[in-house]
């Protein structure tokens, strides 16, 4: 957990970022087939020192940071994701003292979980390769809205924790990682993670996180 890093959400406004938290803009690298196999930093982004606030309502004209449109839009800001531990919302699967998890409303359609012929679901039931499933694996850890998770039969994480950073996702949402805390308008922190992603078109029916709605109505950050 970073400790000194955490996300305030302001009540019907932007997310408030404090503790000098990085800021990048990041892509995925894609196989001529269009699959999504790795990350890619685009651009590192200069932030004002301490504390910055990203828009969260999708209008602001000075993408990614908020300009106070929130404000003119009347913006409905209300936090409705679930505050349950990761572990008690996931459905899970166990084998080969390898537990995997998955809880399908963060799922934002990121494309990382599968290719044309496989996904990582099938990959874990039912292969014994030990590359095929170092590739599982690695497929799960990719994943930025941290939708699925590999652990031990104890609970505990099989991956590596990832430096306290943001990206945004180029048309979708904020890329959160390496256990910084988000704090709701309430003052309750949500459980804090390696990876999720939280939203930024201002439509998403699972707030703060990311539910897939910028797909649907193609948002446009220009």
């Amino acid at each position: 957990m970073a400790e000194e890093q955490w996300i305030e959400i302001i009540p019907h406004g932007p997310y408030r970022v404090h503790g000098n938290v990085p800021l990048s803009e990041m892509a995925p690298v894609h196989t001529f087939n269009g699959e999504p196999v790795a990350w890619h930093t685009l651009r590192e982004i200069a932030t004002p020192p301490g504390t910055y606030d990203l828009c969260r309502c999708g209008k602001t004209s000075t993408r990614p940071f908020c300009d106070l449109t929130h404000e003119k839009q009347h913006f409905d800001g209300r936090e409705t994701a679930s505050r349950l531990p990761f572990r008690e919302q996931a459905e899970s699967w166990e084998r080969e003292g390898e537990v995997l998890s998955d809880v399908q409303d963060l799922c934002f359609s990121a494309g990382f979980c599968g290719t044309r012929t496989r996904n990582i679901w099938d990959m874990f039931a039912e292969s014994n390769d030990p590359a095929e499933r170092d590739l599982m694996r690695e497929m799960v850890f990719r994943c930025p809205s941290g939708r699925i998770v590999l652990s031990d039969h104890e609970g505990f994480s099989k991956e590596s924790p990832l430096p306290p950073s943001i990206a945004v996702l180029p048309g979708g949402p904020i890329w959160v990682r390496g256990g910084i805390t988000i704090i709701g308008t309430d003052g309750t922190p949500w459980e804090p993670r390696n990876r999720v992603t939280v939203c930024r078109c201002g439509r998403s029916r699972n707030k703060p996180f990311c539910d897939g709605t910028h797909m649907r109505i193609h948002f446009d950050e220009r």
